[in-house]
């Protein structure tokens, strides 16, 4: 079967579709035919210059920083990461100058950073700091900006008290020097005192006020005063995008969650959300034409026609023409942020011959070669398959550390966006294991509503109604696998690990083939980098406080909770939670037909239609916008503030 020749059904027709599918936000048509091309060609003649003139500093510095900010727009696994860190290397060791060179360090310690080599990056970031503190330069952008990626590789490391202490002296030497940071640093911060709650609130104040605009002619005289020691105080903050001001909401939301202060919480949280959204709106346009691809491409294989074709392309999904037997085998964890995932990851590398390799996927960067060979003239060689394969595998167990790679037998791919390319890796990857992390619909949702999400990947994080609709997208494709690959996708919820955490990973173990080992149930003292949002989650024992969490808000969550009504009710039934069905009937009105009603009038806009946009009643409420400068209703400093 592996030397014969294979026809491919119906690859041809959606192929230049499902190009798009490469795991990360895609680049679009400019970025690809401008940045991408014409960094690539920049890259080239870098190259070329340093090979003729070694000692070029700007040649070096213009590599590195081409090459980070490939790395950043067209991600591709990280294989431009060794080579920016040479070239910021190269270019440290020619700086003319200390301050030249300490610049040079801080992108390096970014770079590495981004790239999950936490202690290298920690490394540079300290030399950074240690060159700028003898140019007395504590109070520069340069300082507070690398102070907090050291902040941040300290918590990826596990060290949280470290990290906090950290963001604690960004918080001082960042104050009246460095904005964005700064309102990250109040973002980050895990347990603020009463007093800083007061400050953050104070600053959150200011720039709504700033927003929206102040007409002093209409202040009380109190009123007037109060706004002059706001803008006395946070004045040097003019100028922030509305994306750096969404970070002190997202600080605020967690701070006043802890305070019990729900309401005040939800206000932050939305007003936040509202801020991220308009500064990137996101069209579910692209993701819509991604699935429908590849639902059409995918059908259920019917292994007993009499078509060849047909028997050909059941062949491939059973892996036919894959390959197999390397000597490591991978683990696919796909499904929707905030959804266990970083949990299902963490708990099987605790296991002695699991390798956790995080979002660090390499399968993005080989999807365009496996779809040009399956799109090849109508034929493909299986052989052709098996190459893409094995350099998949080859590539991850690259980048097993040494000191693991002769226990590792399992790597753990966490990019979960993979969701989309089930039906590839199962048609490359026959002894693949894949394991869905799935959470309660609204729960997850509003979890990464509640997430500044930074970086990539999530552009429909900030809008209710584009959460929703990612949600849906993703059950679509979980279901479609089960139809087209019975079996092979393991769903795993996050539920039943709070609810029977042995019996659960049991069966994650064995639908991989992964031998029981007793300490995979203590996941929470496995040492290892953790980069995403719910690294201090794996820290610690299993808790079921964020189980049904989006009830406290559910007043807030209409444009949430309306489309995902179905697969509420469903997800509950199936994972046997109390039933919802009341609550939803209290905030949206109606039942199930009724819901399915609205469903189909809404479906003749679009998805994402009556809400996809950035205006704030139709992301959650009229309660989440900002407040207005009404008249005084008590005379002290501070309610005059509150009023402002």
């Amino acid at each position: 079967m592996t030397c014969r020749r294979l026809a491919v059904t119906a690859a041809a027709a959606v192929a230049a579709a499902i190009l798009l599918l490469l795991g990360v936000p895609p680049l679009t048509a400019a970025q690809q035919g401008g940045a991408a091309a014409d960094s690539d060609a920049r890259v080239a003649a870098l190259r070329r210059t340093l090979d003729s003139h070694p000692a070029n500093f700007n040649a070096a510095l213009e590599l590195a920083t081409t090459l980070h900010q490939l790395d950043h727009a067209a991600p591709n696994g990280g294989k431009r990461v060794p080579e920016a860190a040479a070239a910021y290397r190269r270019a440290a060791q020619l700086a003319a100058s200390p301050a030249a060179r300490a610049y040079v360090n801080s992108n390096l310690g970014a770079l590495l950073l981004a790239g999950g080599r936490v202690g290298e990056a920690a490394d540079a970031m300290h030399e950074t700091l240690a060159l700028a503190r003898q140019l007395d330069m504590q109070r520069s952008d340069l300082y507070v900006g690398t102070l907090f990626n050291l902040a941040k590789a300290e918590q990826q490391l596990g060290r949280q008290e470290a990290s906090q202490a950290l963001m604690g002296q960004v918080l001082e030497l960042a104050d009246g020097v460095a904005g964005g940071t700064y309102l990250k640093a109040w973002a980050a911060l895990k347990a603020p005192s009463p007093a800083q709650l007061k400050e953050m609130a104070a600053c959150a104040r200011y720039l709504r006020r700033k927003r929206t605009g102040v007409d002093e002619a209409g202040l009380s005289g109190r009123q007037r005063t109060a706004w002059h020691e706001l803008q006395a105080r946070w004045s040097w903050l003019d100028g922030l995008s509305e994306a750096d001001q969404s970070w002190i909401g997202f600080g605020l939301f967690h701070a006043y969650q802890q305070a019990g202060r729900f309401e005040d919480a939800w206000r932050a949280l939305h007003e936040a959300n509202q801020l991220q959204d308009r500064a990137a709106p996101y069209d579910p346009a692209q993701d819509d034409a991604n699935t429908a691809a590849i639902l059409a491409m995918f059908q259920p294989p019917k292994p007993a026609s009499a078509d060849p074709a047909e028997a050909t392309y059941a062949a491939l999904m059973r892996g036919a023409a894959g390959f197999s037997g390397g000597p490591t085998r991978p683990i696919f964890v796909v499904g929707m942020p905030r959804s266990g995932s970083t949990l299902v990851e963490q708990i099987l590398a605790s296991h002695s011959q699991v390798w956790g390799a995080g979002e660090d996927t390499a399968l993005a960067p080989l999807l365009p070669d496996l779809l040009a060979v399956l799109r090849g003239g109508g034929e493909v060689r299986a052989a052709e398959i098996q190459e893409v394969g094995l350099r998949y595998q080859a590539e991850m167990r690259g980048r097993v550390p040494p000191e693991r790679a002769e226990s590792v037998v399992w790597i753990v791919d966490k990019m979960l966006r993979n969701m989309w390319n089930v039906g590839f890796i199962a048609m490359m990857l026959p002894d693949a294991c894949i394991l869905h992390a799935a959470r309660h619909p609204a729960d997850a949702a509003l979890s990464c509503y509640a997430q500044p999400f930074e970086g990539r990947g999530t552009p429909w994080a900030s809008n209710l109604t584009a959460i929703a609709h990612q949600v849906e997208l993703v059950q679509r494709l979980a279901d479609h696998w089960d139809v087209v690959l019975p079996g092979r996708v393991l769903h795993v919820r996050y539920e039943d690990l709070i609810r029977d955490q042995q019996r659960t990973t049991r069966r994650m173990l064995q639908h991989c083939g992964i031998p029981w080992e007793p300490g995979v149930l203590d996941f929470y003292t496995t040492q290892r980098t953790v980069a995403t949002a719910s690294l201090a989650q794996v820290r610690q024992r299993l808790y079921a406080d964020s189980v049904l969490q989006y009830r406290r808000y559910a007043a807030h969550l209409a444009p949430l909770l309306s489309p995902m009504r179905h697969w509420i009710l469903r997800y509950e039934r199936e994972a046997g939670l109390e039933s919802s069905a009341a609550l939803l009937a209290e905030v949206l009105g109606g039942g199930e037909a009724q819901q399915q009603q609205q469903q189909q009038q809404q479906a003749a806009g679009g998805p994402g239609s009556s809400s996809g946009s950035s205006s704030g009643s139709s992301r959650g409420g009229s309660r989440g916008g900002g407040t207005s400068g009404g008249p005084v209703s008590r005379g002290d400093k501070e309610k005059a503030r509150d009023e402002l």
